[in-house]
């Protein structure tokens, strides 16, 4: 049993426990009132959070809202159950209502749960978790210089690499869209992650507090790469690097981690080899040149460029290590640049597959 499971199980007995104390009429109150307070708090909290700044305290107040708008529905479905319940006079209609007060209290604790990770998931977009790498073991090298969050290149960069929201389309039916970061590396063309547009049918990239319609024009599912041709983005193009740099280098992954504000966050070089892994789909076998590197990577950051302090992109970040939240993993440059060339002057659409 994982250690989650174990968390949720034991308030989920308690709670099935006390339905059976409480009994249908008010359990059930409960759970349709707690849950219509957790989906009006699912909507509330993020545009509530909006007028904060920082993703610590915009995240904070999300589940804020959650929590008090479900603790107030359930409290008023409280009252209207125990009014309800006095008029059950037999006993086997009391037996009924007990058991079916325990089944519906585990049933709303499991909604809840359910509800709250999908929105947590959402805030990000899809995480960047990649499970279909091959384990690879990791040179150790120190930790990452703070001081290279305020490098001159992170504020100079900030133009260049932008956020990225993508709908699903109405012929795949995803259950949701993706947020992701992209950068512009030539004129009106912007690299990002393919499983950040899968099976969308409307993306867009946000440059500050404008929105810009992108049409997919490249999408490779095999080394999770995708180009966006946005007609009318002026931002300037990031260049490459000429070749690989040495392990214990200095780098920095930018991007829109969260969903949140434009963020920079330092990165040192472990590794730069050929590793093997699946396709963004975990179907077909497929290896890839990646940068293994040691920095904070979080939902969100899938798309965005890994840079040198001197500007220029070392790779594509794609994934971060389910085992240690400190292995990041990135496309190189070399790896990316024939899918950058392909997308250079393309500007027909094409398709986006599935849904990942």
């Amino acid at each position: 049993m994982r250690a989650l499971d174990a968390v949720l199980l034991l308030p989920a007995l308690a709670v099935a426990v006390l339905g059976y104390r409480r009994g249908l009429l008010v359990a059930g109150l409960c759970a349709l009132g707690a849950g219509a307070g957790t989906l009006l708090g699912w909507q509330a909290g993020p545009l509530l959070a909006t007028r904060f700044s920082g993703e610590p305290v915009r995240l904070g107040v999300s589940l804020t809202t959650v929590l008090v708008l479900a603790a107030l529905g359930l409290l008023l479905s409280v009252r209207i159950g125990e009014r309800l319940k006095r008029s059950l006079v037999t006993r086997p209609l009391r037996r009924l209502d007990a058991a079916g007060g325990a089944f519906a209290s585990l049933g709303a604790v499991l909604l809840a749960a359910g509800l709250v990770a999908v929105w947590t998931l959402d805030a990000g977009g899809d995480p960047v978790f990649f499970a279909g790498l091959v384990r690879t073991s990791a040179t150790e090298v120190a930790a990452p210089d703070p001081a290279l969050a305020g490098a001159p290149v992170v504020g100079g960069s900030r133009a260049s690499v932008l956020k990225v929201r993508a709908a699903p389309g109405a012929a795949h039916r995803c259950p949701r869209g993706a947020v992701g970061s992209g950068f512009v590396y030539a004129p009106e063309r912007v690299m990002t992650n393919a499983h950040v547009v899968a099976g969308a049918g409307d993306v867009r990239v946000e440059t500050g507090q404008d929105q810009l319609d992108a049409t997919v024009v490249v999408y490779d599912p095999d080394r999770d790469l995708a180009v966006l041709h946005v007609p009318g983005l002026t931002a300037p193009a990031l260049p490459f690097t000429g070749g690989p740099v040495r392990s214990g280098a200095d780098g920095i992954v930018l991007g829109y981690p969260l969903d949140g504000p434009y963020q920079a966050q330092p990165a040192r070089i472990r590794d730069l080899g050929r590793v093997g892994g699946r396709d963004i789909y975990g179907a077909g076998a497929v290896t890839r040149e990646i940068y293994t590197v040691r920095a904070l990577v979080r939902n969100g950051n899938s798309g965005g460029p890994l840079v040198t302090p001197g500007g220029t992109v070392l790779g594509v970040v794609f994934g971060v290590s389910d085992a240690d939240p400190d292995l990041g993993f990135a496309l190189s440059a070399a790896e990316v640049s024939g899918t950058a060339e392909d997308g250079r002057n393309s500007t027909e659409e094409v398709g986006t597959g599935a849904c990942r």
